[in-house]
């Protein structure tokens, strides 16, 4: 019998312009790896093993419309340590790091289009 297994899932975001989600992701959020379809409308970040891929929504007010309604979620081990990075990136954070009643210790940082994005990590007792 065989047996699929399920990879992470990848976020599909808006973007009103690719090249400056691309900008922001470096400079705010530290990715490094870009792969650009710009005949596709389509960006590929990644960040170690996270990966974020955008949509051109054809305008930015589009992409802040559908953005306004975006987010992604990212676990992180030692988010101490990325919240000092992104700090000093100066990240504009949507909320800084906050124990959730939810058992998660997370922040958002908003991009230029209003898409969320959270990093959490479990709260240990």
């Amino acid at each position: 019998m065989s047996k699929f297994i399920l990879s992470p899932a990848i976020p599909q975001l808006p973007s009103g312009d690719l090249k400056r989600t691309a900008d922001f992701f470096r400079n705010c959020l530290g990715f490094t790896d870009f792969t650009l379809f710009a005949e596709h409308g389509h960006l590929i970040a990644r960040r170690e093993q996270v990966e974020i891929h955008f949509w051109d929504a054809g305008s930015e007010d589009e992409a802040r419309k559908y953005g306004s309604a975006s987010s992604c979620y990212i676990r992180v081990k030692n988010i101490e340590h990325l919240y000092k990075e992104l700090k000093g990136r100066n990240a504009p954070f949507g909320y800084e790091l906050t124990n959730q009643p939810w058992g998660m210790n997370e922040m958002q940082v908003n991009d230029p289009y209003g898409n969320a994005i959270r990093f959490g990590e479990v709260i240990s007792s």
